[in-house]
């Protein structure tokens, strides 16, 4: 399994989360897991693939980084 972490400006949340349901839509896999954490000014993400060719492909598009 393959985490994704994404760090997104408050103000921009509401937008990601409806990006990335568009993007799971289109790729026609929903996520294994998916963890949300504020800090200030930022909402971390951590969104958890069962498959690592998508969690590529997420990660590529959203500008994330991984992790565990």
């Amino acid at each position: 399994m393959r985490v994704v972490h994404l760090h997104v400006s408050r103000p921009d949340f509401a937008h990601t989360l409806g990006e990335m349901r568009e993007w799971l839509d289109r790729n026609n896999r929903p996520l294994v897991r998916f963890q949300t954490n504020g800090e200030n000014a930022s909402v971390n993400m951590k969104v958890h693939f069962d498959s690592d060719d998508l969690a590529e492909l997420f990660r590529e598009h959203f500008r994330g980084s991984y992790g565990a």
